[in-house]
């Protein structure tokens, strides 16, 4: 797992996750963005601008060394995506970027793959930024992610090993571009249900999207799996305190908890409430009261799983218990032939002493 210093402090209305804190002997250099007069929220730590359509800018980081040797730091350029556990995402990752993104990151940020730093010293990094010229409704939402280069890392890479050493310590500082402040309305959309595993335990993942260029925070999913023609949920799971970040996918996942997948047609209900407030016009029922959200979408989606993929995954599954009943079974038959044989030397081992005896 990542170990991910986020630079990002709250972002009052849309950013739930606070900043991390970073430790010295975490990291051996530290980061700060120098904030532009053109910042929307002037009380965070991390890059909310606002520009032009076209426009182009000049972004800068402040880049320290304490330590006694040059540090050389690798720079990367992501958008924003959300994982399985609902947490929005500023660095670089797997997670394939959603078919509503139309502006990646990436594409619009330029900097340097490596920076050093002197020994004791200090120095800025520098990123080109433009805005698309074409119109941005809302906010493109991403992250510049500083590590610690390390050697063997780009041998690593061109190996095809991808990204190494994965679990050092690493800055994000988060980067929101937007053309304008109105607000966007947000839409959620379910694309996909099908049978998973995660860390080798079966789940139905419902992959939804967030095809509007706008956060939804916090959001809570009441997901039932059902058969086809069927009102009883034979999975299900409720969860709250969750984000989407702008033109993202969510594989939100349905854990079976040690139940087998069996084959057949089934039907994914879900009830989705976003941006949760005290004056929402929606409603939730939950087992503490009720609470209220801005938004609400009720998705449905028809899928299958087939007798192979069943059992595949319910093999690899460690939380199932397995049926070792057979073994027992063949353990009596085995132990059943033993006691035949052995009744049957007795036999024939009577029989002729009997003759011998009769001769």
């Amino acid at each position: 797992m990542k170990k991910t210093i986020f630079c990002i402090a709250a972002f009052v209305a849309m950013l739930m996750t606070p900043a991390a804190h970073v430790f010295a002997s975490e990291l051996n250099f530290a980061a700060k963005a120098q904030m532009p007069d053109n910042q929307v929220n002037k009380g965070v730590s991390y890059f909310d601008i606002k520009m032009d359509q076209g426009a182009k800018q000049a972004l800068h980081v402040d880049l320290r060394n304490d330590t006694e040797k040059e540090v050389a730091v690798d720079v990367g350029i992501a958008s924003a995506t959300t994982n399985i556990n609902g947490v929005v995402e500023y660095g670089q990752n797997a997670i394939k970027p959603a078919k509503s993104l139309a502006f990646n990151m990436k594409d619009y940020v330029k900097t340097p793959a490596q920076v050093k730093i002197p020994a004791k010293g200090s120095t800025v990094l520098n990123l080109d930024v433009t805005m698309p010229s074409k119109p941005l409704h809302g906010v493109m939402a991403g992250g510049i992610t500083l590590k610690e280069h390390q050697p063997g890392d780009q041998a690593a890479k061109d190996a095809g090993k991808g990204v190494a050493i994965n679990n050092r310590f690493s800055y994000v500082i988060g980067l929101l571009m937007q053309q304008s402040t109105d607000q966007v309305a947000a839409h959620v959309k379910l694309n996909d249900v099908k049978p998973s595993q995660i860390n080798y335990r079966n789940v139905i993942l419902a992959s939804m999207e967030n095809d509007a260029a706008t956060f939804v925070n916090k959001v809570a999913v009441d997901a039932k799996i059902m058969a086809k023609g069927s009102d009883k949920s034979v999975y299900q799971v409720a969860k709250e305190g969750l984000q989407m970040a702008p033109d993202t996918t969510f594989d939100f996942p349905i854990a079976l908890e040690g139940k087998t997948l069996k084959p057949g047609t089934y039907v994914a209900h879900l009830e989705v409430y976003g941006n949760q407030q005290a004056d929402g016009g929606m409603t939730r029922k939950t087992a503490d009261g009720k609470q209220h959200y801005h938004d609400h979408w009720t998705l449905t989606k028809q899928f299958t799983i087939t007798d192979k993929v069943a059992k595949n995954l319910n093999q690899k599954d460690v939380s199932i218990k397995k049926d070792n009943s057979w073994q027992l079974y063949a353990l009596i038959a085995v132990v059943a032939v033993l006691i035949m044989i052995v009744a049957l030397l007795l036999v024939i081992v009577f029989k002729r002493k009997k003759k011998e005896q009769a001769s």
